[in-house]
């Protein structure tokens, strides 16, 4: 069963232009970030691409820092500013081999 679903249209739009993102209007709202999108798509707001940039991690320091200096991953990972699973990708996309466990 689906429900119908009505947002304040002049709300949604000045939200989302003062740069609000699809996924922040949907949690305020209780819908989905696909709803919010449809809504501004309708009221001829053009939807902004996603944010996400490329994180530049210097090989030689993962490098360093992984194999020489034998730092945690959950540490690298502060020192460059992203998440361990980005160390752990960014390992694998240099070609940095596994340390073994000593």
């Amino acid at each position: 069963m689906s429900r119908h679903l009505t947002l304040p249209h002049n709300e949604l739009c000045a939200a989302y232009t003062a740069g609000q993102s699809t996924i922040a209007l949907a949690r305020r709202y209780g819908c989905s970030p696909t709803s919010v999108a449809k809504y501004l798509r309708a009221g001829g707001v053009a939807i902004r691409r996603a944010r996400f940039t490329p994180v530049s991690v210097d090989a030689a320091r993962l490098r360093r820092a992984y194999l020489d200096e034998r730092r945690p991953i959950a540490v690298i990972a502060a020192m460059f500013g992203v998440a361990p699973s980005t160390i752990g990708n960014k390992r694998r996309q240099y070609g940095i081999p596994p340390r073994s466990r000593r």
